[in-house]
């Protein structure tokens, strides 16, 4: 899916990463789109998830799962899941960092929530959704 097709949404929301290890790390995605999610998070987190600052391992990209938690907007809240690979890593302070995720396998419930979630945050009416 193209961000810029549903554009991206700029809400934190609390995020759990799970790096090759199968260790979990809390962060907070605060951008979120069709075609991946930013999280913010600490330098520790930052050596978890990205160890040595290298994006590929044994000649392969890391590998990542995430999950989060996308509001409705009427109360509900539904669970979203994808397998993601690093696509960048910027330094915003002396303790802060910013991880870009892309997306490259997000099982078919959790599209369906992700372009729900997208939609409803940009204002589009449900009624002209195409299916």
């Amino acid at each position: 899916m193209d961000k810029k097709i549903y554009g991206r949404v700029s809400e934190s929301l609390p995020a759990t990463v799970v790096n090759e290890n199968g260790v979990e790390l809390h962060v907070i995605a605060v951008d979120t789109a069709g075609d991946g999610v930013n999280v913010l998070c600490d330098l520790y987190q930052r050596d978890a998830i990205v160890p040595g600052g290298n994006f590929l391992v044994g000649g392969r990209p890391v590998q990542l799962s995430i999950s989060l938690t996308l509001p409705d907007g009427e109360g509900l809240d539904a669970p979203f899941r994808a397998k993601c690979h690093i696509a960048f890593l910027r330094r915003l302070s002396k303790e802060r960092c910013m991880i870009g995720m892309r997306y490259v396998d997000v099982e078919s419930q959790s599209l369906n929530r992700l372009v729900r979630y997208l939609k409803k945050s940009a204002g589009l009416n449900e009624a002209h959704w195409p299916i």
